[in-house]
C-alpha cells in the first residue's frame, strides 16, 4: 500500500534537491521557494511532524511544511552561510541547533522560525585544509540533555554543557593528527551512559567518559576500507549503530556496516550494493527501522525494507553527483 506522506529526499552540492515519493520510480527536482541551483549539504525531518522538512543550503536554512512541495527561507542572520547539520532537542522540538561552515552553531527556540548564533570560536586543533571548517554533526546526550556534542570537519569534537550556549574542545588522543580531527559524524547512544561515538577519516572512535578520552574502534575484520562517514543510531534499538564507508573522501569504493552491541562487533549489510564511490550518507525510517536508504558521492541511491537483506537501486537523474544528504519521511 502506498503511503502518500512517505518520501525520500536527496541533496547534492550544485545539483539541488530531489524527492522520490512512495510507490513511484521517478525523482522530482524540488525548487519551489529554494534558491536557484542550491548546494544542499544537510537535510532533517521533524521528529513528530513528518511533513515538515528542513534543508541546509549554501545560503542558510529552508523549511517545507508540505513534504517538500513548497519552501521558505527561515529567519537566519546573514547570507552566504552554508548549513551542514541540524539537531532537535528531545522533548521540545521547538528548540533546535544547526551547524555551519565556517564552523559555528545557531540556536532556535521557535521551531526554526528565527535563529541566533551561539559563541563558538575556532578551537586550538583546527587544521588549515584549504576550505572552511564545517560543523558537520550534532548530537545530544540522552542522559543529560543540556550536554551537546559537535563534530567539526576538520577540527575534532566540541562539547557544550549548557545546551549549546558555550563550547570546549575535547580532542585528547585525537589531536594533533589531521586524520583523526577530520570528523564526519557524532552520536551519543542511549544504550550506555556517558558514551560518545565519532566517525573520522581515520575510522571510528568511542569514549565512555563524555569525550574526555577516546579509543579506536577496529572494523578491519569486516571491512578493508576504514574511511568512515555518516554515523546513525537505530531509532528503536538503543545498542545499534550504522556507519557508511569509503576508501577516502573521493574513491571508487563504498559500504555500509552495522553494530548491535555499541561498536563491540560489526557486520556488513551491503550485500547486493555495487557502490562505485564513497557512501556519503544514510537514513533510517523512524517508524520502520528496517527501511534504510543510503547514497554515494557520485549519485547512487540504494534502499532496503529488510534491514539490508535485499537492496533496490533508485536511479537519480543522469549527472546528479556530489550527493551530501539523504532523509526519509515516516
Amino acid at each position: 500500500m502506498t503511503n502518500n506522506n512517505k518520501a525520500v529526499f536527496v541533496g547534492a552540492e550544485q545539483h539541488g534537491l530531489y524527492r522520490l515519493k512512495d510507490g513511484t520510480e521517478n525523482w522530482q527536482y524540488i525548487h519551489n521557494g529554494l534558491p536557484d541551483n542550491p548546494s544542499v549539504q544537510s537535510l532533517a525531518v521533524h521528529p513528530t511532524e513528518p511533513n515538515v522538512i528542513y534543508v541546509g543550503t549554501h545560503n542558510g536554512p529552508y523549511r517545507s511544511q508540505d513534504t517538500g512541495d513548497t519552501w521558505e527561507r527561515l529567519g537566519f542572520p546573514g547570507s552566504g552561510i552554508s548549513v551542514w547539520s541540524f539537531l532537535f532537542y528531545p522533548g521540545d522540538t521547538n528548540k533546535m541547533l544547526l551547524g555551519t561552515a565556517p564552523a559555528g552553531v545557531y540556536k532556535s527556540e521557535d521551531g526554526g522560525d528565527n535563529w541566533k548564533r551561539t559563541p563558538m570560536t575556532p578551537g586550538p586543533d583546527t587544521c588549515d585544509i584549504g576550505f572552511d571548517s564545517r560543523l558537520i554533526g550534532l548530537a545530544v546526550d540522552p542522559w543529560e540533555q543540556q550536554t551537546i556534542y559537535a563534530a567539526v570537519e576538520v577540527g575534532g569534537v566540541r562539547r557544550s554543557h549548557d545546551g549549546g550556549e558555550s563550547w570546549e574542545s575535547i580532542n585528547k588522543g585525537l589531536a594533533p593528527n589531521e586524520d583523526t580531527l577530520d570528523l564526519h559524524g557524532v552520536q551519543s547512544p542511549p544504550g550506555q551512559k556517558d558514551m560518545v561515538v565519532i566517525s573520522t577519516r581515520q575510522g571510528l572512535f568511542s569514549s565512555n567518559d563524555k569525550g574526555n578520552n577516546w579509543d579506536f574502534i577496529d572494523i578491519s575484520d569486516v571491512s578493508p576500507i576504514g574511511y568512515t562517514r555518516n554515523l546513525v543510531l537505530d531509532p528503536n534499538d538503543i545498542n545499534t549503530l550504522y556507519v557508511s564507508l569509503g576508501k577516502a573522501a573521493r574513491s571508487h569504493h563504498g559500504g555500509l556496516i552495522r553494530s548491535k552491541d555499541l561498536g563491540q562487533t560489526w557486520c556488513r549489510i551491503d550485500d547486493g550494493i555495487a557502490a562505485t564511490s564513497t557512501m556519503m550518507s544514510l537514513t533510517i525510517n523512524q517508524q520502520s527501522p528496517e527501511n534504510i536508504y543510503c547514497a554515494t558521492r557520485d549519485g547512487q541511491v540504494f534502499g532496503t525494507e529488510t534491514g539490508g537483506v535485499k537492496w533496490h537501486n533508485f536511479h537519480l537523474p543522469e549527472g546528479v553527483k556530489e550527493v551530501r544528504a539523504i532523509v526519509c519521511t515516516q
